[in-house]
């Protein structure tokens, strides 16, 4: 943990600031350690401070490392004014995306003269850069989620809600050993398939209808996430050929990655598989993106990302066609880069079942 605060230490002097707040949880996780719900990491060149309040102090005593523990009686900003060991810092980077308009102004009543600079992506390049545990932990999530696909096949049948299978999915991956569900379990089925994000709904599955699947874990706080579309009873020609276009694409972007590859260089190997075969405004997200604390992470892998794919990143390669009032079809695994390619971390079968 200390490695990765001195990582974001680099990064301030880098950006010719003078500290760094860090909000957004799963970042003040990967960079100390800290599971709770409060917390905030205030990160100097040469020190870190780790805040909470009274309901976490025994916790951040046995968890923080890297960080000096904090603990407030009335609020960080009230810390920030009364602590003389803490320094007013004349630039300080905030995560844009996690921190308030009330921390803010909060900040700026104790520290009226600090410069607070708006930064996105100053935490995420590090974490994106997996180590040999984070790697054995991710793998364990997806052999979670794996797991429960092969158990909830056989429970997709005709009447059977969507609600109930997602139920099911989140009961096996407790059961499994995992922390949770790292997103509420998406279960579409028939003309909701063409929701990409269609949540379980009361709608019961009916023969002759597609049925993806896409769900995943936290094991020991890393994520999995994991689509699989499937069959049941029958398919006709339709959903035959929209099935293996998007299986085509997703085999080629996993077999295509490579370290130094462009994102967008990865997304157009899927993508121009789907606009080949017809179905390219079908496709309308990203092919995946980052994996790690949180399930969705740094980097995008899109058409309108820029960043380069490096070695032990793990990402997800996800193309999907979305038809209204037919239904749709989306593919994805989680993926380990390594110097010899993509490696997929799933093993559920990507041949179309049918059940």
């Amino acid at each position: 943990m200390k490695t990765r605060i001195e990582q974001i230490q680099k990064e301030i002097v880098k950006r010719k600031a003078n500290a760094m707040i860090v909000t957004k949880l799963a970042n003040v996780r990967y960079l100390c350690g800290f599971t709770g719900s409060a917390g905030i990491l205030l990160i100097y060149p040469k020190k870190a401070y780790f805040f909470t309040d009274f309901r976490y102090e025994s916790q951040a005593a046995q968890q923080i490392d890297g960080a000096e523990v904090v603990v407030y009686k009335r609020s960080f900003s009230h810390e920030l004014e009364t602590n003389i060991a803490l320094k007013p810092a004349a630039k300080i980077l905030v995560e844009a995306a996690a921190f308030t308009l009330e921390q803010v102004e909060a900040l700026k009543r104790v520290w009226s003269n600090s410069e607070l600079i708006a930064s996105a992506n100053v935490v995420e390049p590090v974490c994106a850069i997996k180590d040999a545990n984070e790697i054995k932990l991710h793998k364990k999530a997806a052999a979670i989620t794996d797991q429960v696909f092969e158990k909830v096949l056989p429970l997709i049948k005709p009447g059977v809600r969507e609600l109930d299978i997602g139920a099911e999915i989140t009961y096996l991956h407790r059961k499994l050993g995992a922390d949770g569900d790292s997103f509420e379990p998406i279960v579409a089925s028939g003309w909701r398939g063409a929701l990409p994000h269609g949540r379980a709904s009361e709608k019961k599955i009916k023969s002759g209808e597609f049925v993806t699947l896409d769900f995943g874990c936290y094991y020991q706080g890393y994520a999995s996430d994991l689509t699989r579309t499937i069959a049941v009873g029958k398919v006709n020609a339709k959903q035959r050929e929209i099935y293996d276009i998007v299986l085509k694409a997703q085999v080629a972007a996993i077999k295509a990655a490579k370290i130094g590859m462009k994102t967008a260089e990865l997304d157009a190997v899927a993508r121009d598989i789907i606009k080949a075969a017809g179905y390219g405004d079908r496709f309308g997200h990203g092919l995946g993106h980052g994996l790690g604390i949180d399930v969705h992470s740094w980097p995008r892998v899109s058409a309108a990302d820029p960043n380069i794919l490096k070695e032990n990143m793990i990402f997800t390669i996800e193309p999907g066609i979305y038809i209204d009032k037919f239904g749709g079809v989306r593919i994805e695994d989680d993926v380990l880069l390594t110097p010899s390619g993509a490696k997929s971390l799933n093993k559920a079968p990507k041949n179309l079942l049918i059940v």
